[in-house]
Parts: structure tokens; sequence; C-alpha cells
């Protein structure tokens, strides 16, 4: 489904049709595309965004996290939905948490996956997706995946995304990841999450280890946290079934 703003088209990708739940929207990680959330859309149901230059959206400016957090919300306003369940993972968790801040009135519920309220990037990403973006990607998705996780067609899907989605998007996005930090803002209570927040993660998470969710639990009140054994960094796919239960029993 297309919506246009600001001249622009932004895809959201569907869940099945006779699904109850239509007001859960799903934010993709850096270099990816709302298709990451396939088995979730097809079991759960809701809408999966392709971020602006992502997948079959237009690019938009977007300079930070707080850019992205603006569009996804005039673009599920425009989708017609008033009031959501927002679900990120990665930069998206990054995303879904600016929304809260920045547009507390279409936020119902939260769900936290595979992110962090700090969200540094290690300079090699950095510095590799300039120079060396192929090798970069191949050791994003080596990073991404747990080493128990053995479907090579999973792994290379993956690694296709990033490369259509191209060197310079890529960079931006793990650059607005690096910028990202809201962590002393939660430690000094200067903000709070006042919604229902489903955190999960993967007991074999490099990049936004169980440690990063651990932290959310403790300072959001009403957090649930659900710890999947076996998945790294790509829950949703490598652990498609647990993480879309979670998602069931979340949002009710």
């Amino acid at each position: 489904m297309i919506v246009e703003i600001r001249g622009r088209k932004i895809n959201f990708r569907e869940g099945q049709r006779s699904s109850e739940i239509k007001n859960l929207i799903y934010i993709h990680g850096s270099g990816g595309n709302g298709e990451i959330w396939r088995c979730q859309l097809d079991s759960v149901g809701g809408y999966a965004i392709d971020l602006p230059g992502h997948g079959e959206s237009d690019d938009l400016e977007i300079k930070s996290v707080e850019d992205y957090a603006d569009v996804v919300a005039e673009a599920v306003m425009a989708l017609g939905i008033e009031k959501a369940i927002f679900a990120g993972h990665s930069l998206g968790g990054a995303i879904v948490q600016m929304l809260y801040f920045r547009h507390p009135e279409i936020v119902d519920k939260l769900i936290l996956v595979g992110t962090g309220a700090r969200l540094r990037v290690h300079p090699k990403i950095l510095n590799g997706l300039k120079q060396e973006f192929e090798a970069t990607a191949d050791m994003l998705v080596e990073w991404m995946f747990s080493k128990r996780f053995e479907n090579k067609k999973v792994r290379q899907e993956v690694r296709e995304e990033i490369i259509k989605c191209g060197s310079e998007i890529t960079l931006r996005d793990f650059v607005c990841c690096d910028n990202f930090d809201l962590l002393e803002d939660y430690k000094d209570g200067r903000i709070k999450v006042d919604v229902p927040v489903l955190l999960l993660v993967g007991t074999d998470d490099i990049m936004t280890p169980p440690k990063y969710s651990e932290f959310f639990r403790q300072v959001i009140p009403q957090s649930k946290m659900v710890v999947v054994e076996g998945a790294g960094h790509m829950i949703m796919v490598e652990k498609p079934r647990e993480v879309s239960d979670a998602i069931k029993e979340f949002v009710g």
C-alpha cells in the first residue's frame, strides 16, 4: 500500500487481510526494508513500512532518527491510523522511541526488538560502508546472525537487501544510529515511557546485547522482556514463531 507525504511515495507492506490486528506498524533496521517482517505480517498482521530510500519508498531528506520518526508519523496518519502499536528493530527501535517522545498522541504500545537507548556503531562499520561496501555488507551479515543459525538462504537475502539499499542510504542509517543517545536522559528521569512495552532480544545478539533490553526493563515500568534462546540480532527471521507468539500475546 502506497501513501504520499511531502510529494513522495512511502510504501507499506500489508499483513494478511483477515487479521484483526490492523494498527500494528513494524519498522525495520539499517539497510533493510519492511520485507524482513514478512513472517510477523503473515502470522500476526499489521503493516511494515519501507523507510524513505528503502525498498519501494521514495527517498526524503533524512539526517537523524528524529527525521525518520517524523516521516513515519506522517505516513501512518496518511494510512488512516490514528493510534498504533509500533514495533521497531535496531534503528527501527530508535525510531519507535523517538516517535513516542515526539508524537505520543499516535502511540498505543511499543515493541522494542534488538535495540537500545544508545546505539553506538563500530568505526569499522562506518568506515567500511564508505570504502568497501560489499565487504562490509558481508561483515554485517556475519555479525547480525547467531552462529547457530544455519539458513544460508536467509543470510543471503539479508545481504542482498543491504546491497540493494546501497552504500549511501545504509551509511546514513548507521550514522543516525551512532548519533542516537537517550541513555542519560532515561537514567536521570528526564524522559519516561508510560505505555506498555514489549522487549524482544536474542541471547546471541552481539550488536544490541540483552543487557540493552535489560536496561529498558529497569527504567520502563510497564515493560515485559522476552529473551529468545539461540537468536542473534535478526531475531524476527531467525526465530519467527517465537517472535510472532510474543507479539500476539502482547497485543492481545
